[in-house]
């Protein structure tokens, strides 16, 4: 396949994942909490925030949060969520280059600041640091810290820290060990780990698509031989980002990358796999994205309905359904 018709392929393919749906915070009242509870809930999330950006140094609503647990240890991302924010991109980098050195020190103040209380697993990893290595690297919308031990104790505390920024953020992140980790030399803790960064970076974005799901619009209809997809948005911010997620893709592409989102399906991965199989066409508008993509071989024609059939549950069902996607996606 050509290199151009493969990147619109890609985008096309991981474009179906960018499904109206909510993104992973307190914007409705959850199941099995009372009033009271969800607004001390509002008040606790609305104080962190503010307490997060004097310790982080950048808007917390202008970025987004996600944590890893590794075999190993894990990670720390942080990403924007406007392509062109160039401001807080920068000030994400400084702050997760500066806790790679503080972590390294045993100083865990910006954490204990922003969650008002000494964060659990902290006490342990300082009084391991020397058997905990943080590295730091970039990402496309941000930057990630790599954290890594090879001692028992280290890691219960490394995941008890992780753990608990998860529920804390209310990120949606697994809270299970993910693929990825294993033995390694200091100073090689992020070789290896490009593909994991990417779809972390990519992720954020997709999560704030679905934190705008009433501002985008999607329809999908069944070909003969594929599907045709349209996914605009009428707020000029919301169709940046969608279009900012076309050009993180290509660029991805052009460097050879797998994504591997957390939430990839069967479906999804025979498209990945039947790349060659797929004719696609792609068009971007004022708002949007329209993508047209059509296949001789019946399994990925039944592929390209069978996941366009499971964004639309994304849409209904909202981060529940992501989050089953993500576990089923975990499980294989």
């Amino acid at each position: 396949m050509h290199p151009l018709l493969q990147r619109t392929a890609v985008f096309a393919v991981v474009g179906l994942l960018v499904a109206p749906a909510a993104r992973a915070q307190h914007t409705a009242m959850p199941a099995g909490m009372t009033h009271e509870e969800h607004m001390a809930q509002m008040k606790h999330d609305a104080e962190m925030k503010e307490r997060g950006a004097l310790a982080m140094g950048f808007d917390q609503d202008a970025t987004v949060h996600h944590f890893v647990l590794y075999a190993d240890g894990g990670a720390i991302d942080v990403a924007v969520t406007s392509p062109t924010d160039h401001e807080n991109l920068q000030a994400v980098r400084q702050h997760l280059q500066q806790i790679a050195v503080l972590f390294k020190d045993g100083d865990f103040g910006k954490p204990a600041l922003t969650h008002a209380q000494q964060v659990p697993g902290t006490a342990e990893m300082t009084r391991l640091k020397e058997r905990i290595t943080y590295e730091y690297a970039n990402t496309p919308a941000g930057g990630q810290v790599r954290i890594a031990t090879t001692d028992h104790d280290a890691l219960a505390a490394v995941h008890a820290f992780l753990r608990y920024q998860i529920d804390d953020h209310h990120t949606g992140d697994p809270v299970a060990i993910s693929q990825g980790g294993g033995d390694h030399k200091p100073g090689e803790a992020m070789k290896g780990r490009e593909s994991d960064t990417s779809a972390m970076a990519e992720m954020s974005v997709i999560h704030e698509l679905f934190m705008s799901h009433a501002r985008l619009t999607r329809t999908v209809t069944n070909l003969p031989n594929g599907i045709r997809t349209v996914t605009s948005s009428d707020d000029p911010r919301v169709a940046e980002l969608l279009k900012g997620h076309v050009a993180r893709m290509n660029m991805l592409v052009d460097i050879g990358r797998d994504p591997n989102l957390p939430m990839e399906s069967p479906a999804l991965r025979i498209l990945f796999r039947k790349f060659e199989t797929i004719r696609t066409s792609s068009d971007v508008t004022a708002t949007g994205v329209v993508v047209t993509q059509t296949s001789s071989d019946p399994e990925t024609v039944a592929a390209l309905q069978q996941h366009a059939s499971e964004v639309t549950t994304f849409v209904d069902q909202g981060m529940a359904a992501m989050h089953d996607a993500m576990m089923k996606s975990m499980q294989k």
